[in-house]
């Protein structure tokens, strides 16, 4: 009798080590891509993103620029793509997703500064909320500048629809289109005349 019991035990257990192999299988042979930060041919999807600073107990909030995130090839699991900010001169970099992760990395002040973003997007709405940091290379350990909380939000479309139709046949073309929108977008400075950061809570505001 205890004999039958293992083995009908056994039986349940192997079952179910199954089962979750192949749920775990179907979940990495099947890319999920939606919600989806930008649309395949969409005219780019214009978010606003705001930083919310990690060293406050009270995480005050800093400042907000809009980025606009444009699809681009898919990669294995993840949707791929480019994103530039339309509020502040040439800040521009790379994301991907899985799910609704989004991953996202950005250079500012032609390469000298660095952003990294981790966002998670809510399915029921057009928002995610993650984290954010920026820091200024210093040929060493770098210069940590902002270390906190974000919040992405919807605001629209942003890239040109031509450009857009043809982002995936000719994605060296997009690049540089890009580029040209983020050199097009404001140069923000603090309130003492010095530049400004993407996170910085003293920048003036876009005349």
């Amino acid at each position: 009798m205890k004999a039958d019991l293992r083995l009908f035990a056994l039986k349940r257990i192997l079952g179910c080590l199954a089962f979750a192999g192949a749920t775990v299988g179907v979940a990495h042979a099947t890319p999920q891509h939606f919600p989806a930060v930008d649309q395949v041919a969409a005219p780019g999807t214009l978010y606003s993103i705001t930083f919310y600073d990690d060293t406050s107990n009270t995480h005050n909030q800093w400042a907000t620029q809009n980025i606009c995130f444009v699809q681009g090839p898919v990669q294995g699991s993840n949707t791929t793509g480019l994103w530039y900010s339309t509020t502040y001169n040439r800040w521009i970099g790379l994301w991907r997703q899985e799910g609704d992760q989004i991953f996202m990395i950005g250079d500012f002040w032609k390469g000298q500064g660095k952003d990294a973003m981790q966002v998670e997007l809510v399915t029921t709405k057009d928002e995610g909320f993650g984290h954010w940091n920026e820091w200024v290379e210093d040929g060493a350990y770098g210069n940590w500048i902002a270390k906190g909380n974000t919040r992405i939000a919807k605001l629209g479309t942003c890239l040109p629809q031509g450009l857009a139709e043809k982002a995936l046949a000719d994605w060296e073309e997009t690049k540089q289109a890009a580029m040209k929108e983020a050199e097009a977008a404001p140069v923000r400075y603090r309130k003492d005349g010095t530049l400004a950061q993407p996170t910085d809570r003293d920048q003036q505001p876009v005349n």
